[in-house]
């Protein structure tokens, strides 16, 4: 019989996991290397429940420990309406979005860790995460896990929307003043893969590749890159567009889990296999790589995703439609 990915031994692990104040931290799966080896990434060996509820937040907001940040795409929307109490993080401290101007992708760490000091994030903080976008949410995320601390950060799952519909207080106006943090990186495991690491596995059955994106960017219908690099996607990858992940009424709210591991095992992922999630600059794979760690699945980073693939012509290109399965959840 065919096994859920709902019993993955990750999730098993997690399962034993001890509340901190309400919030579950998973203990580390016994007998996994946290190293990293030396020929490639490494694997993250905690699995970990990156979501938080509104009512959660309602009840802890005022702890001590606990910090609020908002992640800003676009400068102006903080003002325009936050949490109370809550903090900025404006997305260019935490990536290099490059020569071009819309690469995303890590920074170095000692930048991410300065911008996460300046909103006062300290090394003990349980910090809740929410934005008006889901991709840009789930990315800071992901880079918070890229510390090794992603057991300490959380996305709140529906986001603002979530936070009025049960007559949350929404302020507006510029953030306050906030005394800088010490947060430092812990226990880093590197999950990022390259388009080499990538390439010399494709054929491997044992290989996941998730592209996060829309079917015309999937197929190459979109020209590829706005008619500015070629069209289509890596040879093999399923495409789980991560708003297949999402609720749909509120594309800043997960579906239940038992959903999100319908529709990873549908799309091939399950216990025992690499997965890779990419999409076309990295920001919505980030959506289908919570969503893998949420499952205890094994999961690295395309960081330069389709724009970096894509613009390589001694890399191999893929057109049409997912044969394994059009259809949405």
């Amino acid at each position: 019989m065919k096994q859920s990915i709902a019993l993955a031994p990750a999730v098993r692990a997690a399962a034993a996991a001890t509340a901190l104040g309400g919030l579950l931290i998973p203990s580390p799966i016994v007998g996994q290397d946290s190293q990293r080896p030396s020929d490639g990434p490494a694997l993250q060996t905690m699995p970990v429940d990156p979501l938080v509820e509104v009512d959660w937040l309602m009840r802890h907001i005022r702890d001590e420990d606990v910090i609020v940040l908002q992640a800003e795409r676009r400068a102006g929307t903080f003002a325009s309406g936050h949490i109370p109490g809550a903090r900025p993080l404006r997305f260019d401290e935490i990536t290099w979005e490059g020569e071009e101007g819309w690469i995303v992708e890590f920074p170095e760490v000692d930048q991410i860790v300065e911008a996460l000091r300046a909103a006062g994030v300290r090394r003990d903080s349980r910090v809740v995460i929410y934005g008006a976008s889901m991709t840009a949410t789930a990315r800071t995320w992901v880079t918070f896990d890229l510390l090794g601390l992603g057991d300490r950060a959380f996305v709140l799952n529906g986001g603002l929307e979530a936070w009025r519909a049960v007559g949350g207080e929404v302020a507006t106006g510029p953030p306050a003043m906030v005394a800088p943090g010490d947060v430092e990186a812990a226990s880093r495991v590197d999950f990022r893969v390259s388009a080499d690491w990538i390439q010399a596995r494709l054929g491997d059955e044992s290989l996941v590749l998730l592209d996060a994106r829309p079917d015309d960017e999937y197929t190459g219908e979109d020209g590829g890159l706005g008619n500015g690099g070629r069209p289509g996607h890596i040879p093999g990858a399923a495409q789980l567009y991560w708003e297949e992940l999402m609720d749909p009424d509120n594309n800043t709210r997960f579906r239940p889990r038992a959903e999100v591991a319908r529709i990873l095992e549908r799309h091939g992922a399950g216990e025992g296999k690499t997965h890779v999630a990419y999409c076309m600059i990295g920001m919505r794979a980030s959506v289908d790589y919570m969503a893998a760690r949420m499952m205890g699945l094994d999961i690295h980073f395309y960081d330069g995703s389709w724009r970096d693939w894509g613009d390589r012509h001694d890399l191999p290109v893929e057109l049409g439609p997912d044969p394994r399965d059009g259809e949405r959840f």
